[in-house]
């Protein structure tokens, strides 16, 4: 009965979602361009598709590459114009088994459990990144709700990643540079791949600054805190521009005594 009323609800926001596109349609990125060909890589990411071993998601990662890769192929090359808006869900499209996904790992209510099309939040992390390092505007971005694994090997700080789930979970992002760029997407093992393309260098670099992180206990639960900042440096000599982008605060999963700052509950 729970996966009943579960695939309602998730029906009728997919519904939902496809009468906003009619109704209030926007600027889409869709046009697909060679990326090789645009010389300039702009900003760059990358993440393993294995995990280490302490803690990390080590399921269904062949299932998980296959998906990757399926959705790289929808997304590589991708051109976006000024005032273009990027969708996820609109460039993959529905991630089903016809369409060859496989059962992979993803987040249900507050549980990891294999669904067909499992393990695109990787790249919707990666993605995500990107938007912030060309100063893109975030139009739609939805975070994950808990912590689950101690920091492996960590680039960025906490709280940077970006859920989704086809086609209501979307991340969405304005390109809104004066200039034309290009995302390419591709699985090359044993590393998941991102960047952005352009014809010439940006005018500024972006780096996302961390703020008041902490762990704590709140109502007998460990909990993690930050605050998230982008920061854009400009190369002609202009102060930089701060940026708060969220705040973050989830309960932990893993155990994390030694990690926590505050000892009584807050």
């Amino acid at each position: 009965m729970r996966q009943r009323w579960f695939g309602l609800r998730v029906a009728y926001h997919q519904f939902r979602r496809h009468v906003e596109w009619w109704r209030h349609p926007l600027p889409w990125a869709s046009a697909k361009v060679a990326a090789d060909e645009w010389p300039v890589v702009v900003a760059a990411r990358r993440s393993p598709l294995a995990r280490a071993p302490d803690g990390a998601i080590s399921a269904h990662t062949a299932e998980k590459t296959r998906n990757l890769t399926l959705a790289c192929a929808r997304i590589n090359g991708v051109r976006l114009g000024p005032g273009e808006v990027f969708s996820f869900h609109r460039l993959v499209g529905p991630t089903t088994r016809r369409a060859g996904y496989l059962p992979a790992l993803e987040m249900h209510d507050g549980q990891l459990q294999a669904a067909v099309g499992g393990g695109l939040c990787q790249l919707a992390n990666l993605l995500f990144l990107l938007a912030l390092d060309v100063d893109a505007e975030i139009v739609e971005r939805h975070r994950h709700s808990l912590d689950l694994f101690r920091d492996v090997d960590r680039t960025v700080p906490f709280g940077c990643g970006a859920t989704v789930f086809y086609n209501y979970v979307d991340l969405q992002f304005r390109h809104r540079l004066d200039t034309d760029l290009v995302i390419k997407a591709r699985v090359v093992p044993p590393d998941l791949t991102a960047e952005v393309r352009a014809r010439a260098p940006l005018p500024f670099t972006v780096h996302i600054e961390e703020r008041e992180h902490r762990f704590y206990r709140r109502d007998g639960e460990i909990r993690r805190h930050n605050e998230l900042w982008r920061v854009v440096d400009w190369h002609d000599g202009r102060e930089a521009r701060r940026e708060l982008l969220c705040i973050n605060d989830c309960r932990v999963l893993y155990p994390a005594d030694d990690l926590v700052s505050e000892k009584a509950d807050g």
